[in-house]
């Protein structure tokens, strides 16, 4: 039997909203607790924004995350590896549908005050960060350079530290990772880190 167009087009959309349906289960089950219901973060679980990231990036984390790319000696990575280490590759495309259709919300600032001093974080920043991640903090998807744009300043100087100190990018498989680890190593002094960290996350307000 052939369907009309009108019963054709509603079937799409039923099966369209079934799967948004699905993908918004997933992301409420597994990631909501953390990462808000809206994705925007929560800093005091040391969880970012996903709706900064592109599905390639985020992707590419849960692999790492599941195939054990970080170092789990940190609390905030020991509850992300535990939450997502046992998910099946099915659950995980449907979190990632459901955050590639949340809002962007980079200009949504929910950090505590930065420790660093943007004023001198703006020259390390083009000396360090801006050949990789852009002027403007962007970043570039072709280099496997994720935006750093709304991000709390405490998260991203944690995560240079850490691949500073070979916490994170160490893995044989993380490719952009090892590419971090080691031109982080130019950067290593604390305050510095705070001062680029406290830069890029002024950008954003």
């Amino acid at each position: 039997m052939k369907l009309s167009q009108k019963l054709a087009a509603l079937l799409l959309a039923i099966s369209a909203l079934s799967v948004s349906s699905l993908a918004d289960d997933a992301y409420q089950t597994h990631c909501a607790s953390c990462h808000g219901a809206s994705g925007a973060g929560n800093p005091s679980l040391g969880a970012p924004n996903l709706t900064l990231f592109s599905n390639a990036y985020l992707e590419r984390q849960l692999r790492g995350f599941q195939e054990g790319w970080r170092d789990t000696t940190d609390p905030y990575t020991q509850t992300m590896s535990a939450a997502v280490g046992a998910l099946d590759a099915g659950v995980v495309a449907e979190a990632l549908l459901a955050i590639d259709q949340l809002p962007d919300l980079r200009k949504i600032s929910v950090a505590k005050p930065a420790a660093g001093n943007a004023d001198r974080g703006a020259d390390l920043y083009t000396a360090y960060c801006g050949a990789c991640h852009g002027t403007n903090a962007g970043g570039n998807d072709a280099l496997g350079a994720p935006t750093l744009l709304g991000l709390d300043a405490h998260y991203l100087a944690r995560q240079y530290r850490h691949f500073s100190e070979g916490r994170r990018g160490f893995h044989a498989d993380d490719r952009y990772g090892k590419q971090m680890n080691r031109l982080s190593r130019s950067l290593k002094d604390p305050s510095l880190i705070d001062d680029v960290s406290a830069y890029v996350a002024q950008l954003s307000q």
